[in-house]
């Protein structure tokens, strides 16, 4: 594939002015006490840069990983839980069976208090996801429970029992962000600047534009966190966190632009990392405004004016392959081989506009999350010029994630006609994944009407057998490529810049949790 002169000419110039961003390698890392070099002692309090603002700490809201999703993850704790490679592991349920395909029992595990002394009960339980299953609750993680889930009632002190509406045999991995905390508190406290729940870290502190303190929970059940006192700084900004990383002032940062890491490479005080993830990255598209995107030619011709590789190789240092033509990737899913990509092929988007006569009339706008992705901002402007070669000209709107997500969550009239984002699996073989794409996603990655398509996941989330869910995903797969409800890009890509003296591996799912951090 290949780029006119003068498309390669403005793309080099965009790496030109993203490298400018960094020079100037980073000269310092902290040590035990402060001064470079060496392992952090054991009162060193460890600094967590993570790149969006948050939203807030409800445990029954979700969350994401560049933001308050890692915060939840070190002071709430859920029924199970995943591990580095998504398989799900015990953590306040210690077991689990499934005596019928529309039942489940968890038994919960012995001693397990919350922060404020409170015992950990088959009734708490059953009263958060009563919470979430009430139909006044707006939850997005509510919205999914009640899809599959009748009821969840307690039976005894220590088992809990989930009825379903719907087979679920997958349910112990779809529960690992059902974050538990305590009636008392959900009915007297702030549930966005407070917290109670059993996890390894209690909150100190939390200023949602700029991050949160951390203190060790002297009561956790399981194994004590390496690191007493744990700071989140939200560095929203490429530069920013980059400054951060060059004046040692924090331990581990996330999400910098790859073409950084080779600031990095002489550099003996931090450590890089460059890989993707088990997400997909994708530009909806909001089909459900009208206008050229509800023509299926138009979306096509989006797909094919997009030189991917190019990006990728330009941007992205190579670290991914685009996309086969679809919204699941590996480590946890595998594509289905019969969906190809779509190449780029800018003759056939422009013969698709003049098919469905919006040869020199597409105006879209493209919101793009500050702060979020690698290159983000870079590759918005990349995709602007690719699509203005076919005809389709496109604004940008970069604003800060709570007010980027604010617009997303309008009504498909008032949101976005486009928007860049990223989306995954958290766990393997878990068809929940493709519920954000979907016409009854409360998410905006979806802003699609598409009977055909949702009949096909509501039939896989349901099966009852591995054989019948693979040959549903080939047939969602496939529909969802045909009518391009996105533009498929790549998977994402994911860095982070780990001070010497400390262990961490990063997750394909991309959190970054306090506890998981160790000294070397």
């Amino acid at each position: 594939m290949s780029v006119s002169s003068s498309g390669r000419r403005r793309l080099i110039a965009l790496l030109a002015i993203g490298a400018t961003l960094f020079a100037g390698a980073c000269s310092s890392a902290l040590g035990g006490d402060g001064q470079s070099g060496g392992a952090p002692g054991a009162d060193h309090t460890l600094r967590l840069a993570l790149s969006r603002q948050f939203t807030g700490l409800n445990p029954h809201n979700g969350g994401s990983p560049d933001s308050d999703g890692s915060v939840k993850g070190t002071v709430y704790e859920a029924l199970t839980s995943l591990d580095s490679g998504g398989r799900v592991q015990p953590r306040l349920a210690a077991s689990w069976s499934n005596p019928t395909p529309l039942e489940w029992r968890f038994t919960l595990r012995d001693g397990v208090r919350f922060s404020d002394g409170t015992p950990l009960t088959a009734q708490e339980v059953a009263w958060n996801f009563a919470e979430l299953l009430d139909p006044a609750t707006k939850s997005q993680l509510g919205a999914q429970l009640k899809i599959y889930t009748a009821a969840v009632t307690a039976e005894g002190a220590n088992v809990v029992v989930f009825h379903l509406k719907s087979p679920a045999i997958d349910l112990p991995s779809r529960l690992w962000n059902f974050y538990l905390t305590t009636q008392k508190f959900w009915q007297s406290g702030n549930l966005n600047t407070e917290a109670i729940g059993t996890g390894p870290y209690l909150l100190k502190s939390i200023d949602l534009e700029n991050g949160a303190k951390l203190t060790a929970n002297p009561g956790y059940w399981g194994d004590k966190p390496v690191f007493e006192n744990v700071e989140y700084k939200v560095l929203p900004s490429e530069a920013a966190r980059v400054s951060a990383v060059q004046a040692g002032e924090v331990d581990i940062a996330l999400n910098l632009d790859p073409l950084s890491l080779d600031q990095f490479a002489s550099n003996t005080k931090y450590r890089a990392t460059l890989s993707d993830s088990s997400w997909v990255q994708v530009i909806s598209i909001n089909e459900n405004k009208g206008g050229p995107l509800a023509d299926v030619r138009v979306r096509q011709a989006l797909n094919y004016a997009i030189d991917k590789k190019a990006i990728i190789n330009g941007l992205l240092k190579g670290a991914v392959q685009p996309s086969r033509g679809q919204v699941i990737a590996p480590p946890f899913y595998q594509p289905n081989p019969a969906v190809t990509e779509f190449e780029y092929n800018p003759g056939r988007a422009r013969q698709l506009l003049a098919e469905a006569g919006h040869s020199d009339d597409v105006v879209l706008q493209l919101d793009i999350p500050s702060g979020t992705y690698a290159a983000g901002a870079a590759i918005g402007q990349a995709v602007a010029q690719q699509a203005a070669a076919v005809g389709i000209r496109i604004t940008i709107t970069e604003t800060p994630f709570p007010a980027w997500l604010s617009r997303q969550n309008q009504a498909s009239e008032q949101a976005a006609d486009l928007v860049y984002i990223g989306w995954g699996g958290q766990y393997r073989d878990s068809w929940t994944v493709f519920d954000p794409f979907t016409s009854k996603s409360r998410y905006k990655q979806s802003n699609i009407t598409d009977p055909v398509f949702d009949d096909l996941i509501n039939r896989l989330q349901s099966a009852t057998d591995p054989e019948t869910a693979r040959g549903l995903v080939a047939q969602a797969t496939q529909r969802y490529h045909d009518e391009a409800h996105t533009v498929f890009l790549w998977p994402g890509t994911f860095t982070s810049l780990i001070a010497d003296g400390l262990t961490w591996a990063p997750r394909t799912t991309r959190y970054l949790y306090a506890q998981e951090v160790g000294r070397k």
